[in-house]
């Protein structure tokens, strides 16, 4: 779980620029009329979407830095985006909801905020990168693209951090023309700051290499990393950025280059500690061996070298080196093979190659060599790890996931093994443009072209605003999501609700189907996978109230036990209903195949607007705005829009076959209404959840969830975010069904009581007392004016009352964040273990650091803390002894004892496993199923 970004320039960035396009587009923005007609707003938004690689591009930005003239255009731009936006948007909510305008609506905010966030704010991000001194100087052109270009890159790696951030390094190579000579221009503090940091060795930050090229020119690389054990997204860019900012040297050897190479890194570590010296990117010295020019080339790596062991001892150590003690990242290996390379006739892309065929495991690999400044080497292999490469108009841009270009890029060349050994691929500066470069094969079959992907996200999409985990900030827009999603789909009129056809997905075909299309609709089948299949559990429910009378039967199922077991008779009776949030669910989707060729109507309820789903369906509802983008958790907004469109479709259908009168209807669409309300009550007593979570969950190594009835569905839920979340195997039982499984168990056992009839509710309460007579330690999710289960529950959950069976939505709101706030309290636990490791890898680091008494007094209190029961929710027995079995052992050192004789590397694998076990990232869910494209093969 690391990320990866890149840029190579491509040499155009010191070519005049011409932004005459400007101002043709600024006129087409500024005389549509979206007020009398919305879609007059289309052709000037497409005019400006033709020129995104223009107003992405390093000449726009210069342009805007020195001319007020075309700063005021681009602010003016903004402003006409924000006035169609605004028309087109008024139309939105007056009228049935419309393709067409819905999607042009999307645009336009995606554009608005282009223009906003990445130009207009971008631009001030970029030059808070450089010193005054330097914005100052008149000819500062060559400094203000390496402002630029960092900033590219950066701004990736701040997105990709939710893959990793416990320590982030980049690597900025200049390429300095002919004749000229960095050093000359440095004062004689200077110089002697550059022979300092020329003269550091073994990954610490802050190097400089200089190396002359055989043309005259001179190369000059800077390499930059931070390291934390805990930090929140964006903090290690923010300390790049001072480094950066604050580097004399850089801005004065930078002055005159002819162009660039940024490699960035940011790291999870899952080999090696959490050190600066194991923060990628890592080059190839070693000890004990002549190492000239092995600091010349740098590598970083995603993922895993399963046989570094090996390859240390039959290469390395063979060879008569050493990996330096300091450092302990596989990655390591990758330089060192490559400086190692037994054919030194090899050219460099072949030596790379090489390197790779050498290595086992799932790898992204990218190199960085000062011998060969104008070329980039990436290369992929295994499952699992990935690189998308995007050509804007000043360079080529890598990153590890697509979203890491969405910001300057509209298209991305996945770099992805096809059934084979893994592939590499080389980027040239001087490559022509329109051109792009081919894979090849590391088992050497013929090379492969680059498949060409839209990015279809914008980077308002993947905006975390002021929330520290992306999962709060998905929780917080659910009621938001609930609103958009029922835009457009009816109209009010005094005593009964008008449900608007056309404001659905091909509605009116959906319509004629239903009422006189052929066959008559007997059966619906909900189907979904994860959290979709609890949502299609919701959707039945709803469209069983709503049809109740009718003769049609509703039941749901995931969609693979749907064809696996239900049979292939004709479905031409069938109404299908699959829920998907990406609709692009490998085994949703098969399903949907087969079904559609037995003769079924497929109604899909989906998040992404023409998605593979949507194109395989009859008639579709959008969620949300068809466009709604989670980032790093699996589906939590979505689950809450799947229920409301559920809800909706439930309700048209019970309007359409006259099952429920209009009075009940426009109740029921009251409810609904007042769905996103609700939500935002819940959240307000989000403290309060909270502290029951920290209170119980890192204490229970047992969790349960259950429910009846609709309540299930909350359970259900619920139980899917904990055990992503906090990392738990959990059951999920009906209510009373609990007494009868695992009480042995003693769990901490959430209970969703939050829409029960009066007599179950009774039955609850009896439960719940059996639950905590048995030494459970049950808390309860009820509705706000249920007192029963107060002397009787660990904690209760007030929840408000909506009605007409939706009060569920309120447990899972409570219940998701109780379990966001159970994997902070979880991994919290795991402070002073972080705290022991950090004092452990400095005495291994720098063992005149050593201090026996400190150690132990530090693990002391770590062993404390555990025989506490503080973690039991998460570390394994033999973890706790192994550590406490090494504190025996330490104690039992003389004082005189040095570090060799306390085997602190035992003591560090012991930490890493103890951290591990206890830490919980939020941001990023381990073994998630959205790595995995391998579904159902039913035919």
């Amino acid at each position: 779980m690391c990320g990866i970004a890149a840029f190579l320039g491509t040499g155009t960035w010191n070519i005049a620029s011409n932004t005459d396009w400007l101002d043709s587009v600024l006129i087409a923005l500024s005389t549509a009329d979206a007020a009398e007609n919305p879609m007059a707003a289309a052709e000037p938004l497409m005019r400006l979407a033709g020129r995104f690689d223009d107003l992405m591009s390093f000449g726009l930005f210069a342009e805007m830095a020195s001319s007020h003239e075309t700063y005021a255009k681009v602010e003016a731009v903004r402003n006409n985006l924000a006035k169609l936006r605004d028309a087109v948007g008024k139309r939105l909510l007056n009228d049935a909801r419309n393709d067409d305008f819905e999607s042009l609506h999307e645009g336009l905010n995606d554009y608005l905020w282009q223009v906003e966030r990445e130009v207009l704010e971008g631009m001030g991000t970029t030059l808070e990168l450089m010193p005054d001194t330097v914005i100052e100087d008149a000819d500062m052109r060559s400094r203000q693209y390496l402002a630029w270009s960092t900033e590219v890159v950066l701004a990736s790696i701040d997105r990709l951090e939710v893959r990793g951030r416990d320590s982030a390094g980049i690597s900025i190579v200049l390429l300095l023309p002919e004749g000229v000579r960095p050093i000359d221009r440095l004062t004689k503090g200077q110089r002697q700051e550059l022979e300092r940091r020329m003269a550091i060795r073994h990954g610490a930050g802050g190097v400089v290499t200089i190396h002359e090229l055989d043309d005259g020119r001179t190369v000059c690389r800077f390499i930059y990393k931070v390291a934390q054990l805990v930090g929140r997204l964006g903090d290690n860019c923010a300390q790049l950025r001072r480094a950066i900012h604050d580097d004399g040297l850089l801005w004065s050897m930078s002055d005159g280059m002819q162009d660039v190479s940024i490699l960035a890194h940011t790291r999870w570590a899952s080999n090696g500690i959490i050190s600066i010296t194991n923060c990628h990117p890592v080059d190839g010295v070693l000890e004990d061996c002549p190492c000239e020019g092995f600091e010349n080339t740098v590598f970083v790596l995603n993922g895993d070298v399963d046989n570094y062991q090996t390859l240390v001892r039959d290469r390395v150590l063979a060879g008569g080196g050493r990996i330096p003690q300091t450092i302990t990242t596989d990655a390591k290996i990758l330089p060192a093979l490559f400086c190692l390379a037994e054919d030194r006739q090899l050219d460099t892309e072949e030596r790379f190659r090489s390197v790779l065929n050498d290595c086992e495991g799932s790898l992204a690999v990218i190199m960085q060599t000062l011998g060969e400044p104008e070329t980039m080497h990436l290369a992929q292999k295994g499952s699992g790890q990935s690189f998308y490469i995007g050509r804007c108009r000043d360079g080529w841009q890598v990153a590890s996931e697509a979203y890491g270009l969405a910001s300057r890029c509209r298209i991305s060349y996945p770099l992805a093994e096809r059934k084979g050994s893994g592939v590499s691929l080389m980027l040239r500066s001087d490559a022509a443009a329109g051109s792009m470069p081919q894979m090849r094969p590391l088992d050497g079959g013929a090379p492969l072209p680059l498949e060409e992907e839209p990015i279809e996200i914008f980077s308002r999409d993947i905006y975390r605003g002021d929330y520290e985990h992306y999962i709060e900030k998905e929780i917080h827009e659910a009621a938001s999501s609930v609103e958009k999603t029922l835009y457009g789909k009816y109209r009010r009129s005094p005593g009964r609700v008008e449900f608007l056809a056309e404001g659905f997905g091909n509605g009116p075909a959906l319509v004629h189907r239903l009422t006189n299309g052929g066959q008559r609709i007997n059966r619906i089948i909900c189907i979904g996978q994860g959290t979709a299949a609890v949502a299609a559990m919701s959707v039945a429910d709803s469209l069983r109230r709503s049809l109740d009378g009718s003769g049609i039967t509703v039941s749901n199922c995931t969609g693979a036990e749907l064809i696996g077991f239900v049979g292939r008779e004709p479905m031409d009776d069938v109404l299908l209903v699959p829920v998907s949030q990406s609709g692009t669910t490998t085994d949703t989707n098969r399903v949907v195949d087969i079904c559609k060729e037995l003769g079924a109507w497929v109604n899909c309820i989906v998040n992404r607007r023409n998605s593979p789903l949507v194109r395989k369906s009859d008639s579709y509802i959008y969620t949300s705005n068809g466009r709604d983008v989670e980032m790093a958790v699996a589906s939590t907004k979505a689950f809450y829009s799947q229920v409301a469109a559920g809800k909706l479709l439930a309700l048209w259908l019970g309007d359409l076959y006259g099952t429920m009168a209009p009075e009940a209807v426009q109740a029921e669409v009251d409810a609904l209404e007042s769905l996103p309300g609700h939500i935002e009550t819940v959240l307000s007593a989000k403290d309060y959840i909270a502290e029951v979570a920290s209170q119980y969950a890192s204490r229970h190594a047992h969790w349960a969830l259950v429910g009846n009835g609709a309540n299930s569905v909350a359970a259900r839920e619920v139980r899917i975010k904990l055990s992503e979340l906090c990392y738990k195997s959990i059951p999920c039982d009906v209510t009373e069904d609990k007494k009868h499984i695992d009480l042995s168990t003693e769990p901490l056992t959430l209970v969703m009581a939050s829409d029960l009839p009066e007599d179950v509710v009774s039955d609850t309460v009896k439960e719940v007392t059996i639950f905590k007579a048995h030494n459970g330690r049950p808390i309860v999710f009820c509705r706000e004016d249920e007192d029963r289960f107060d002397g009787v529950a660990e904690a209760v959950i007030k929840l408000p009352k909506v009605g007409s069976g939706l009060d569920f939505v309120m447990a899972t709101v409570a219940g998701h964040w109780w379990g966001v706030a159970a994997a902070k309290a979880i991994d919290a636990q795991a402070e002073g273990l972080r705290g022991a490791r950090a004092m452990l890898a400095a005495m291994i680091e720098n063992p005149d650091s050593w201090d026996r008494n400190a150690l132990a007094a530090e693990l002391g209190a770590c062993c404390d803390e555990l025989a506490s029961g503080c973690a039991d929710s998460c570390i394994a027995a033999s973890v706790a002894l192994r550590l406490s079995g090494y504190l025996r052992r330490l104690e039992a050192l003389p004082e005189s004892a040095g570090p060799e004789s306390a085997s602190l590397t035992d003591a560090l694998d012991i930490l890493n496993q103890a951290v591990c076990e206890m830490t919980r990232p939020l941001d990023t869910i381990r073994h998630q199923a959205k790595t995995v494209t391998v579904g159902i093969s039913r035919a």
